[in-house]
């Protein structure tokens, strides 16, 4: 993909666009502007998403944060996880 960085110590990019892994052991998988920072954290894919917690991990969507250790963001937008063992997740459903 194009101008992804993999920086960290056993880190990982992919693809997408513009993804970062800086953590050791960090991985992202696609998607764009993903930021994998936290140690063994990932982000699979969606936009502008970061997994900065230790062991922390966002699925996809956008602009979600996974900042707690051990921390899961499943999707949706602008969802965090900020507390240890934290999890959050979009909406199950929409009213269109």
């Amino acid at each position: 993909g194009a101008t992804n960085t993999a920086s960290g110590f056993y880190s990982s990019v992919s693809g997408g666009a513009a993804n970062t892994a800086s953590g050791s052991s960090s991985s992202a998988s696609g998607g764009s502007a993903n930021t994998a920072s936290g140690a063994t954290s990932s982000v699979s894919g969606g936009g502008a998403n970061t997994a900065s917690g230790a062991i922390s991990s966002v699925s996809g969507g956008r602009d979600n944060t996974a900042s707690g250790g051990a921390s899961s963001v499943s999707g949706g937008d602008t969802r965090s996880a900020g507390g240890l063992y934290d999890w959050a997740a979009g909406a199950l459903w929409e009213n269109f």
